[in-house]
């Protein structure tokens, strides 16, 4: 059972890939495909961006608690947040 499950995952896997490729070479080709590009922004309290269209690009902002973690003596996970970033993703 577990070899027709991990030759089935690959199958899909191999047709997934190929489709991806053929659509991203297919709107290339075609001259509509626009960067999409990711840059974060480190501050020490949480900060709000813009979003909507700048310019040609749709960008929309996340904000993401950076956290630092200790393991106390009983096992137990304490986490406090020390930063956050500002994540900017643009279409």
């Amino acid at each position: 059972m577990t070899k027709f499950s991990s030759t089935f995952a690959f199958g899909a896997f191999a047709v997934l890939a190929a489709a991806v490729a053929f659509n991203t070479s297919a709107a290339y080709a075609a001259g509509g495909a626009k960067e999409f590009f990711v840059q974060d922004y480190n501050f020490s309290k949480p900060m709000h961006g813009y979003s909507g269209h700048s310019g040609n690009y749709y960008c929309d902002y996340q904000r993401l608690p950076n956290r630092k973690c200790v393991v106390n003596a009983n096992g137990s996970e304490s986490c406090k947040i020390v930063g956050w970033t500002l994540r900017e993703m643009c279409q």
